[in-house]
């Protein structure tokens, strides 16, 4: 098991997951820095983390261990591995296009703790949330300026 989760206890109520595709297993390296960061500030908690290369013939999954471009994250503090099942990996596996790879990551959002001791002191629960892709939220935004600009025309 890789060693990145921190210290603080798993929740488990605020976790999600990201794929995120770069060009070559090389440009993962890109992102050691803020994964680095985003945990060091404990804004989140890795609960798992695996390297994908996708190609015509499959998928070759990777542990961080066996990614150069990964080490830098061997100084991040905590635990991390066995989140993701093989069936989760085969089907996030396939947003990867053929020729690219990817960073799985599992994490745990600590930055939203507060809302969530709010939400309980309320009685209440967290029950859907979801990542809006960029051009779903590009696309709201002009509809939005131009009824704005509409308005403002009146």
């Amino acid at each position: 098991m890789t060693h990145l989760r921190g210290s603080e206890p798993f929740r488990g109520e605020l976790v999600e997951y990201m794929v995120i595709a770069v060009p070559d297993l090389d440009a993962t390296a890109m992102l050691v820095p803020a994964l680095a960061d985003l945990v060091d500030s404990e804004a989140v908690t890795i609960l798992d983390l695996i390297a994908v290369e996708s190609a015509d013939h499959g998928i070759t999954v990777l542990e961080v261990e066996a990614v150069a471009s990964l080490a830098g994250l061997a100084s991040v503090d905590g635990e991390v591995g066995g989140m993701l099942s093989d069936a989760d990996i085969e089907l996030l596996s396939g947003a990867v296009t053929p020729g690219r790879a990817a960073v799985v990551v599992v994490v745990e959002d600590r930055w939203a703790e507060r809302l969530l001791a709010a939400v309980r002191s309320a009685a209440g629960e967290i029950v859907a949330g979801e990542r809006i892709p960029r051009a779903r939220v590009e696309a709201a935004m002009a509809r939005r300026r131009d009824l704005l600009d509409q308005k403002r025309q009146r």
